[in-house]
């Protein structure tokens, strides 16, 4: 799998137009008990990201590490885990799912760091959406920025 990564990672990079705006989107929210996060990243960044995975990885572990490594929520207090769905490749982007897994309390705070993309792209920003208690909140994050709390 990582061998078809770097040639669909090569083939990108030949025929991919430089771009001028880096911007990923993390959305969390509730479905019933269960915290959801949804991940819309730039395909060519995010798969240069992840081109030093190890050979024997699948895409969707290399993704994860990466997202791990560079992305951690707490909740209440608490840090939560995420656990890989599922994701989509289109054109230009990578859709990626992922659930915290069951969560009755209610949400008061959630603090976030995020620094996808931001070692390998000056202008890159992370747009983190969260969306509880009937309210959006949204928080633009980059490489001034890596750190917020989200209060309810």
């Amino acid at each position: 799998m990582i061998k078809t990564l770097l040639i669909l990672l090569s083939f990108v990079s030949v025929n991919a137009e430089e771009h001028e705006f880096r911007l990923a989107h993390y959305e969390l929210s509730r479905e019933d008990n269960e915290i959801k996060l949804h991940v819309r990243i730039d395909r060519f960044d995010f798969l240069r990201a992840v081109s030093s995975c190890s050979e024997n990885q699948e895409l969707n572990i290399c993704m994860s590490d990466y997202l791990k490594n560079h992305f951690s929520l707490s909740f209440n207090g608490s840090k939560k885990e995420y656990e890989y769905i599922n994701h989509e490749i289109s054109d230009e982007f990578i859709d990626i799912e992922f659930t915290l897994g069951e969560f009755s309390d209610a949400v008061k705070e959630i603090k976030v760091y995020n620094d996808v993309l931001l070692e390998q792209d000056e202008g890159q920003e992370n747009i983190i959406v969260s969306r509880f208690h009937n309210r959006k909140r949204s928080f633009r994050l980059n490489k001034g920025r890596f750190e917020t709390t989200i209060k309810y």
